[in-house]
């Protein structure tokens, strides 16, 4: 078979050989979503990608390498900082953060790592693996026991998780047995010799392969099934350890609680596992937290709410019964209207509204009464004098449209119950915590930018999000200076709760706040209400600052969360900070001048835009260079015989074998000067397993020295020839 068609198929076996592999290992990646607190796996997946495809080209170490690790650090710069990644500005927080774990690797205290450090570990595993999948499919074509290993990984966590492995089971064993067989398939070809159907990929081998293996697999989802013999293990191994399945946000229970609004705040820390059971499904025209009540009293250990409260009734058509400790929203403010509908799931249903914002009007069942908490503001359902929990319900509502510099302009001038209610600290709150607020915050002008300086403290010094190894404060410790200053990890609560001790601190009122996150977009309706399902995952704590004239706005300072309330930006920041404002006399030039200045800045935008278009073309065929350069001996042969293939000339000859012997340099198999050509081409064959070089070198050197030259030297025979060395050559 000619030369050009094994490596054609080769190259084709390879990359397929190489996407199945992916694919494969995309299955252990699938399950890190349902089963850990990171929500950005498609990093993960896509720096696995980018490895494999490195690998495929089989670059040089001193070219793969620093990409690879490129790569990596990119990818854990998007995961955890916030800064541009060419600004380098991060790389002291994750030299730190190394030497810090490296410390607690040394005395084996597994427990403490932190969030960076651990997805640093995983990057670097990710990457070794995909180093033994090149091995396994290239190397020794073997992945039966990699396979084996993922089937029994799926059905653990199949098993023992939440998550659902119906379909990733058929994934992985359709990938895996065609995997195996291809793999078996050019195994035997590689032993025995046999031909690869005329260069072409063997589609009468894949083909019925394929079709065996899917048909296998419908026929195995869609068959009866038995019901299982032995009992779900899962409950059998709770109880045996004692666990239930209480269901609490950072309660402190000591075990393992599962996620979800719970009532009793008053210990917070401890882990959780995530629990995606469903709990409502909502269709809403606005973005925002699904706001259920605050707590003001912070204990050094957990919220509660001191005040003493009364009930006060809440009518369906004007909801608005608000007290000084409920009201969000001051009057005067442009404000939105949505609306909103709730549905929730069977067994899952609350007796407390979730509110989206200020509400207008409630709909639901006539029978129904609502009353309000004056303090937490929690909206509760009643019927017949007995809490009822609510199946469905639509509400009315408005949202606030704020600036930026309406929140800059706010000043410290705050009604009385507000200082009275929202700055209180406990008295055992160490100095330290005080400190630290009024450190990162003292160069700030505005109480807006004090409040943005302390909600991104967290993620600027690289706070771990963990829901797992989150500690609970014992004795006289205060459970926001050991998440700030000792353990430096934790969920919803630690962030939020530490942001709000921080601005009480610094004399500005905040209070503490808990509901749910939007949840799961799942489609927008023909009424043009945004679809969203919510579960007990979806469960939150967030922070309100307190704004004079304005009310309170809600911030986010957990890692990993987006504050879906966003006020507009001022238009003077999209312009230079160093600017200066145009005196009146140049405007009045300006206005004078008229059109000819406006044609003046058409023409600097037309010569600006040429400039960025130029500079980007010269940039884009300097990289095309640099890639045609680093990866020229992958296409140099194919472009050489494409060249000459079907040149005729009395010169072709000798421009042809010239450049056979350019090339042969270029892949290493170079001429000594002691070494006539006769000798040299000797040297060729055998470095190729040829005869053809000692054949075109006797009729070149003819050429060379007869008085006259033939032109029907380029013929069929000797092309044939020549095009075979070519092909021949290995870098």
């Amino acid at each position: 078979m000619p030369q050009s068609n094994q490596q054609q198929a080769s190259t084709l076996h390879t990359l397929i050989l190489y996407g199945l592999g992916f694919l494969l290992l995309w299955e252990w990646l699938r399950p890190l979503k349902d089963i850990t607190t990171t929500d950005d796996i498609q990093i993960f997946v896509m720096y696995t990608l980018f490895l494999f495809i490195v690998t495929y080209f089989q670059l040089p170490f001193w070219i793969s390498f620093p990409v690879k690790l490129g790569a990596l650090l990119y990818a854990l710069h998007s995961l955890y900082f916030y800064e541009v990644f060419l600004s380098f500005k991060w790389v002291p927080f994750l030299k730190e953060d190394i030497t810090y774990n490296v410390n607690l690797i040394m005395d084996r205290n597994w427990d403490d790592m932190t969030s960076l450090s651990r997805s640093l570990l995983f990057f670097v595993l990710l990457w070794l693996v995909s180093y033994l999948m090149h091995y396994w499919l290239i190397q020794t074509r073997r992945i039966f026991l990699f396979f084996l290993i993922t089937i029994i990984y799926i059905s653990i966590l199949d098993t023992f998780t939440v998550y659902d492995a119906k379909f990733a089971i058929i994934r992985t064993v359709f990938i895996g047995l065609l995997l195996i067989g291809i793999l078996r398939m050019m195994k035997i070809i590689e032993q025995e010799g046999f031909s690869l159907l005329k260069g072409r990929f063997p589609v009468l081998w894949v083909a019925p392969l394929s079709g065996v293996i899917a048909l296998s697999s419908v026929l195995g989802y869609v068959a009866p099934k038995a019901s299982p013999i032995w009992p779900d293990p899962v409950p059998f191994i709770q109880n045996m350890s004692g666990k239930g399945d209480g269901e609490a946000l950072g309660e402190g229970t000591g075990g393992i609680a599962k996620i979800g609004y719970g009532e009793n705040d008053s210990q917070l820390g401890g882990p959780f596992q995530f629990d995606y059971t469903p709990i409502f499904t909502s269709y809403d025209s606005g973005r925002h937290y699904w706001r259920i009540e605050t707590k003001e009293f912070y204990s050094g250990k957990g919220w509660e709410n001191k005040i003493p409260t009364q009930a006060v009734a809440v009518e369906p058509q004007f909801p608005d019964a608000t007290t000084n400790y409920t009201r969000v929203w001051e009057d005067g403010l442009q404000m939105e209207n949505h609306q909103a509908r709730i549905e929730a799931k069977n067994g899952k249903e609350y007796s407390f509204l979730m509110i989206p914002g200020k509400l207008t009007n409630i709909k639901g069942d006539p029978e129904t009464s609502f009353q309000l908490d004056g303090v937490s503001g929690k909206i509760s359902a009643f019927q017949g004098g007995r809490e009822e929990k609510l199946f469905a319900y639509e509400m009315d509502y408005q949202l606030p449209v704020l600036k930026e510099e309406q929140l800059k302009a706010s000043t410290n001038q705050y009604p009385q119950y507000i200082t009275d209610t929202y700055l209180q600290l406990p008295e055992t709150l160490p100095e330290r915590v005080k400190d630290l607020a009024q450190k990162e915050t003292a160069s700030q002008p505005t109480i807006y930018d004090k409040v943005k300086t302390i909600e991104g403290y967290f993620a600027k010094n690289a706070y771990g999000y963990n829901t797992i190894e989150v500690a609970v404060p014992k004795g006289d410790e205060d459970y926001v200076d050991q998440f700030l200053f000792d353990t430096k990890k934790g969920y919803c609560d630690n962030f939020s709760t530490s942001m709000v001790v921080m601005l009480r601190s610094i004399g500005i009122p905040a209070r503490w706040v808990k509901g749910f996150t939007p949840g799961t977009f799942e489609r927008t309706g023909e009424d043009g209400l945004r679809e969203h399902t919510v579960t007990n995952a979806n469960a939150h704590s967030w922070v309100e600052v307190y704004f004079s004239g304005i009310g309170w706005v809600p911030f986010e300072p957990t890692r990993g969360f987006d504050n879906p309330f966003q006020p507009e930006e001022d238009k003077e920041d999209s312009t230079s900070v160093d600017a200066v404002p145009e005196q009146p006399d140049k405007q009045e030039k300006n206005l004078e001048e008229g059109s000819s200045s406006s044609e003046n800045k058409i023409g600097f935008s037309a010569l600006k835009l040429a400039g960025y278009t130029i500079g980007g073309l010269f940039i884009f065929l300097a990289a095309a260079a640099l890639l045609a350069f680093i990866f020229r001996k992958k296409w140099l042969r194919q472009y050489t015989i494409w060249r000459y293939k079907r040149k005729q000339g009395s010169e072709t000859f000798e421009e042809a074998f010239e450049r056979l012997l350019w090339l042969l340099n270029v892949y290493g198999i170079r001429r000594q000067p002691a070494l006539t050509l006769r000798e040299y081409a000797l040297y060729v064959d055998r470095a190729l397993d040829s005869k053809d070089m000692k054949i075109l070198a006797k009729v070149y050197e003819g050429v060379q020295f007869s008085p006259k030259k033939k032109s029907d030297l380029w013929n069929d025979f000797h092309r044939e020839l020549w095009e075979n060395l070519i092909k021949r050559i290995r870098s």
